[in-house]
């Protein structure tokens, strides 16, 4: 009789606990990424600024943007992959760090293990995953962020994360020319630090405070 006792009581627990982790899952207030501290990405560029745009190939994809001397993937760029799309960011030593994975119904940005998702159909805000669990995502995370597809009238275009239609996250903007600049927004204007890529294959790392494309 004790026994079972305990054992109601032990089902009662695990029952409230769970209770608790769905609600959890279902009204978490999370950043949508990693919020990287302004010293870290400053210390990261400073080490691959003079790292050359280049091209590597590999099982995985074939990749466009800062190499090491050695071929090493590192620095800002692309991965053009069959499995995950292309993906846009920082990497180190062949290794995705930050950025946006692009496929075919889905853009997941952020990091590997935390980062939001957007559904491409439709630019609504899906889940955040996080360190292997995923949340769903409260009113105020739908209402306000998007991902999507904003072209305009000189022909060029923004693809990444809005705000009531503004640029505003991380995001790629292609200017009619073919060059294409890789980095964060805040209400429309560059904002962080950011990529430049030409189309003779040089890259140019700089410093935004707010300014227009």
């Amino acid at each position: 009789m004790i026994y079972m006792k305990n054992l109601l009581s032990y089902l009662a627990f695990l029952l409230m606990f769970s209770c608790f982790s769905v609600a959890r899952a279902q009204f978490a207030r999370l950043d949508r990424y990693p919020n990287i501290p302004s010293q870290y990405d400053a210390a990261f560029v400073d080490y691959v600024k003079n790292f050359a745009g280049g091209v590597a190939k590999s099982s995985y994809g074939q990749y466009f943007g800062q190499i090491t001397k050695e071929k090493n993937v590192y620095g800002f760029g692309a991965y053009y992959t069959d499995s995950d799309g292309v993906i846009y960011g920082q990497y180190r030593l062949g290794n995705f760090l930050f950025g946006i994975k692009m496929g075919v119904q889905n853009a997941k940005v952020g990091s590997n293990d935390h980062y939001i998702c957007y559904d491409l159909t439709t630019g609504d805000p899906l889940y955040i995953m996080k360190d292997g669990d995923k949340y769903k995502l409260t009113a105020d995370y739908v209402k306000t962020y998007r991902f999507e597809s904003l072209t305009y009238q000189n022909g060029d275009k923004y693809v990444g994360e809005t705000v009531n239609g503004m640029r505003d996250g991380v995001g790629i903007y292609y200017y009619n020319n073919g060059n294409y600049y890789y980095g964060r927004y805040k209400d429309n204007k560059r904002m962080g630090f950011g990529a430049m890529f030409f189309t003779n294959n040089t890259i140019t790392i700089q410093y935004w405070k707010g300014e227009d494309e």
